[in-house]
């Protein structure tokens, strides 16, 4: 594999070049807010860890939620629903296993029914045209932080941050390189690490500090907040 890599991480800068920034997606959603996606995902991590997923299954899930709640607008009874399908869907793409459909019933204390999660399936499926190879912050966060020569507190902190990301609707303005780059500073920084940003990192992540600046301000502010939000995460 390690002669791919290379290859393998330039389709991923050019998949995400392709996509649009999605951080404006819920304006044209009536019934659903920032704060209505942010109990969602903060429900989806914590289901995502009684199924004991790999962190992969969890960075693509938040990805294809967004990703269709951008193209369809939706109910506000059917944001459940939808979260679990992504879950189930990116479990069957990343994870060694993938939760049974009824345990995915029952810990929707019985709310949808087997045809409605295999129907949504196959509606998410067709309307993401089945793309699910995609450039989430967690390919970008191995690579950088292999560059970063981190060590078990740098990667810690530094996925403890880009997870706060995953909750907030408003880091959605930012691609997911810049914003596993901005967490990478800002760990850095946090951690008193010297030079806070070296030209390694600066070549492998194609960001310099100033380019960096409003990110990891936005992310400093989550990280404070995190200590008296509800929301919460769950890395450690």
């Amino acid at each position: 594999v390690a002669e791919y890599v290379d290859d393998i991480y330039q389709f991923y800068w050019t998949a995400e070049a392709l996509n649009p920034a999605l951080g404006y997606y819920l304006s044209t959603q009536t019934k659903v807010s920032p704060v209505t996606r942010g109990i969602l995902i903060n429900w989806l991590i914590e289901v995502h860890s009684k199924f004991d997923l790999m962190h992969e299954t969890l960075y693509l899930t938040m990805n294809l939620l967004d990703r269709y709640l951008s193209q369809v607008p939706v109910q506000k009874n059917e944001m459940q629903l939808i979260g679990l399908t992504a879950l189930l869907l990116a479990s069957k793409y990343e994870d060694y296993w993938h939760p049974r459909i009824k345990d995915l019933i029952s810990i929707s204390a019985e709310t949808y029914t087997r045809e409605q999660i295999l129907g949504m399936e196959r509606i998410m499926l067709k309307q993401l045209k089945f793309r699910l190879n995609e450039a989430t912050p967690y390919v970008f966060m191995l690579r950088f932080l292999k560059a970063a020569q981190s060590n078990k507190k740098l990667q810690q902190l530094s996925f403890y941050l880009i997870e706060l990301c995953l909750v907030e609707y408003e880091a959605l303005k930012f691609k997911p390189s810049l914003l596993c780059a901005s967490a990478i500073y800002v760990a850095r920084c946090t951690l008193h690490m010297t030079p806070v940003w070296t030209a390694l990192l600066n070549s492998h992540t194609h960001y310099n500090v100033s380019q960096m600046k409003d990110c990891s301000d936005m992310i400093l502010k989550f990280h404070k907040a995190a200590k008296t939000g509800k929301l919460r995460v769950t890395y450690d």
